[in-house]
């Protein structure tokens, strides 16, 4: 007959199960519980896991191997690299943007104002620095096409190329100044 053995217990400790955190309590009526109290207590923990998180992340941090250093500093800046191009680019369309927006025609000139400094190191658009760029332009550049608000026509509303109708009939109604200064006009252009 088989002689009883031991009964053999699992390796390493007990497991044991995590607590579950316990939310608060759900108000009853005629509870007097300080709610701001308990928002600090919650608050306070909640700054805890923080800290806890961060002590974590230091430790694998610290833990890293050699090459696994290296691995995470190229992907960094690797992103960085990335961010910073595609940072140029969208700089330029947003400068773009807020130059047409304000009505700015820049023509040929719009090639050499240099966008990249719009950019951060890290990438980042300075939208607060595009708008100041446009502002100083608008006070510098023409306006669009159209838009110049100057009147050729001398307040009529007549187009400039019937001068000569309009000197005909000033003459016709003996008004000689109104035939001098439409002639002037006439000369400027």
């Amino acid at each position: 007959m088989a002689t009883p053995t031991e009964p053999t217990t699992p390796a390493g400790p007990p497991a044991t199960p995590a607590a579950p955190a316990t939310p608060p309590a759900a108000p009853v009526q005629g509870d007097d519980t300080d709610w701001k109290a308990e928002a600090r207590k919650w608050e306070a923990r909640a700054k805890e896991n923080k800290s806890a998180v961060s002590e974590l992340e230091t430790l694998r941090t610290a833990n890293l191997t050699e090459q696994e250093k290296a691995v995470k500093a190229a992907e960094q800046t690797g992103r960085t690299a990335a961010a910073a191009e595609y940072g140029k680019k969208l700089a330029a369309a947003e400068f773009r943007a807020a130059v047409a927006g304000a009505g700015i025609n820049l023509g040929e000139a719009s090639d050499l104002i240099d966008t990249t400094k719009f950019v951060g190191d890290d990438g980042d658009v300075n939208t607060d620095a595009i708008t100041a760029a446009v502002k100083k332009l608008a006070k510098l550049a023409p306006r669009g096409a159209g838009r110049s608000g100057a009147d050729l026509t001398g307040g009529t509303s007549e187009q400039p190329h019937n001068l000569d109708k309009q000197i005909a009939e000033a003459a016709a109604a003996r008004d000689f100044t109104k035939v001098i200064a439409l002639k002037r006009q006439r000369a400027a252009q």
